[in-house]
């Protein structure tokens, strides 16, 4: 892929062109916030739906998150008695937490 391909790509997700590179080059991003937002009570398919433009924020977040190994580790023992600590999008997924639990249940799932 060409320099500009890159830079290109990087503008059309909304990225710098580092953060781009970062997160092309971070493993397991994706299967730790599908696991997280799982072990949260989140559908990502009903979160997809109705709120695309905020799952894409938490998967750029995540994949520009520095403390994966820790989450990882947290993940793999589900402890998630304080779900969100030290998770960089703590205050979305709390934010659509209160909004959820206020829809209708065929809206969660």
């Amino acid at each position: 892929m060409s320099p500009q391909d890159v830079d290109a790509i990087a503008r059309e997700l909304n990225l710098s062109t580092s953060a781009f590179r970062t997160m092309a080059q971070s493993p397991g991003s994706p299967e730790l916030l599908s696991k997280r937002l799982a072990l949260a009570g989140f559908s990502e398919k009903a979160l997809a739906a109705r709120h695309g433009d905020v799952l894409r924020d938490l998967q750029r977040v995540c994949g520009l998150c520095q403390a994966k190994a820790r989450c990882a580790a947290a993940v793999e023992r589900e402890m998630f008695a304080s779900p969100l600590k030290d998770c960089p999008n703590e205050q979305t997924l709390l934010a659509l937490g209160r909004e959820i639990d206020g829809l209708p249940q065929r809206f969660r799932d």
